[in-house]
């Protein structure tokens, strides 16, 4: 009896709720795909994600936030090596380098961070192809691909290697090409070239950077970073537009103009025993400013009352704006400017968890996928074009974010030195999480220090203390 009881029991204990089929969920079915096939979609995902960024201010704001915050000037990198006089000379190897990068000419080595940032945001991923043309007497530059330069190609080759989605795979499962479209495939075809149709060319990975953040392990294609939220963007757009026409059409009325019905038998009666209809024109009621307007005999003005927003309008927007903030882990103040009754703490509270998300994007996608390939392409053809000594060393590289402001500048400079005092953190570490290289900064007081005292202004330092009396 009571192992029959167990048995009825116990496997509907141990089912999740989730997956039940039930009258509630019996129309929640899910399409379920492998990591390679998830991103199936991604030509209308990413069209519809271009689409929102230039049109929904809410996406807009939300690329520009992250891209500002988690870039910012620029993630710099401090070399980690023993000789002072090679770490200095790598310094300046790469800011000249850097600033040359661009196979197109129009910006720098950090400016395409921030330009890689935002096509990853909104298109899922980007691609950085290493090109050996020379900047700044080293053969190495970056041109930028968007996402559609590599196609849905799928395809077994001869050598027993396969396609996946543009992307050529060994028999190991490595990446060993890409096959890309020499042109973006949304420009217009050139008339009379070679390479007017376009077609994919192989290129070698070791020439190609994928940039995108994987949400799966296996997965080989990046998504959108507004896919969650994009239906819940264009819902709410399109709701703001609902309101605002009902507004505007409710406002082009003014007021109604109502006259006495005609008296019986003022009105001419046609042949057909029928009153002729009154043909003159009545003048329109214009309001201007300071205008004294005379009616006519019995005639009134009822000035109409357009209805004004919806009840609970701005609670709903915001809870709508709150959801979409909690999906792409920014703080709703911070997206929407909306910092109603909202103290220094929670906002304190809210950054710092914002500091968070950034770091880990920038030490587990930008450095590991972007910044780092680059730089050791960078070293191997600076050495190779004999910008560089050979050295073990000349890779080892520390990234460098961009620095965060202070919220309270004296509470925050003073903990600094409470934990430098301490022995929490050494001052080289509070200087990189400010954005600064210690070196770089003993450097330039140094050299203050030194144009002080050859020009006779040692004496005028503010911190420096007034010579105690020897009589007191």
């Amino acid at each position: 009896m009571i192992g029959k009881l167990l048995s009825k029991i116990l496997p509907r204990a141990s089912t999740h709720d989730g997956a039940s089929t039930g009258r509630r969920l019996r129309m929640w079915l899910p399409f379920d795909s492998g990591p390679k096939r998830e991103h199936i979609t991604l030509p209308m995902l990413r069209a519809r994600s271009r689409d929102a960024c230039r049109n929904n201010p809410i996406a807009r704001a939300a690329v520009e936030r992250m891209v500002t915050d988690v870039i910012g000037a620029g993630i710099s990198p401090k070399p980690v090596i023993e000789s002072e006089a090679l770490r200095m000379r790598l310094i300046d190897q790469w800011e000249a380098w850097s600033a040359e990068c661009d196979v197109d000419g129009q910006t720098d080595f950090y400016g395409l961070q921030a330009l890689a940032m935002r096509a990853m945001l909104e298109s899922g991923e980007c691609f950085a192809v290493l090109d050996t043309s020379s900047a700044a007497g080293i053969p190495l530059r970056i041109r930028l691909l968007e996402s559609d330069h590599l196609p849905f190609k799928n395809e077994k080759l001869k050598n027993g290697n396969i396609i996946v989605d543009g992307i050529e795979f060994d028999a190991k499962g490595r990446r060993v090409a890409y096959w890309l479209h020499p042109r973006h495939p949304g420009d217009p075809v050139a008339s009379s070239t070679a390479d007017s149709m376009n077609e994919p060319r192989r290129v070698t990975a070791d020439r190609v950077i994928h940039l995108f953040e994987a949400t799966r392990p296996g997965q080989i294609r990046g998504v959108p970073w507004l896919a969650s939220v994009l239906v819940r963007l264009k819902t709410l757009d399109e709701f703001n537009d609902a309101q605002l026409e009902r507004q505007k059409l409710a406002n082009l009325f003014v007021g109604f103009i109502r006259r006495p019905p005609p008296e019986p038998g003022a009105q001419t009666i046609g042949p057909d025993g029928q009153p002729l209809s009154d043909d003159a024109e009545q003048p329109p009621l214009v309001f201007e400013p300071g205008m004294l307007q005379e009616l006519g005999p019995g005639e009134d003005v009822t000035f109409s009352e357009p209805p004004g927003t919806s009840t609970g309008y701005l609670d709903f927007t915001r809870a709508q704006l709150r959801d979409v903030a909690s999906a792409l882990g920014i703080p709703y103040s911070i997206l929407t400017g909306d910092f109603d009754n909202v103290n220094d703490r929670v906002v304190r509270v809210a950054i710092n968890e914002y500091k968070r998300r950034a770091i880990a994007l920038i030490r587990n996608v930008l450095v590991p996928k972007f910044c780092a390939p680059i730089r050791n392409a960078w070293c191997d053809a600076a050495v190779l074009g004999g910008a560089l000594p050979p050295n073990s060393q000349v890779k080892a590289t520390r990234w460098t974010p961009h620095g965060w402001a202070y919220l309270h500048p004296v509470q925050d400079v003073q903990a600094d030195v409470l934990a430098i005092n301490n022995k929490l953190k050494s001052r080289s570490e509070a200087l990189l999480e400010r954005g600064y290289d210690a070196e770089l900064i003993d450097r330039e007081i140094a050299s203050d220090m030194a144009r002080e005292q050859r020009l006779g202004l040692s004496g005028n330092r503010a911190d420096r203390r007034e010579p105690t009396n020897s009589a007191a």
